[in-house]
């Protein structure tokens, strides 16, 4: 079987994928996190960077690609942003 190529509508599928599971897997951190007792904020902050730079990386994977960022991820990013004081956004 040959390899997929860019005109092959499958050509790049498994990277977005694999760029879906992380903010997938990043997200069920953050809950887990988020249950931490009172007083123990300081363990959500790697949870939450590692969910942003996952929100990051496949917003901008879709954004390559031409493809609508579906609304959900758009918020939870704009979300993730100012909580760790980043407010200067691209997407407004």
């Amino acid at each position: 079987m040959a390899p997929p190529t860019a005109a092959d509508p499958t050509f790049g599928f498994d990277q977005l994928q694999e760029l879906f599971q992380e903010v997938i897997s990043a997200r069920a951190e953050m809950t887990v996190a988020r249950r931490a007792p009172l007083g123990r904020s300081r363990l959500v902050d790697g949870p939450r960077t590692r969910l942003l730079l996952a929100l990051e990386a496949y917003t901008a994977e879709l954004d390559a690609r031409h493809l609508p960022v579906p609304y959900g991820i758009r918020d939870d990013l704009r979300i993730q942003r100012r909580m760790l004081g980043r407010v200067a956004d691209a997407s407004g």
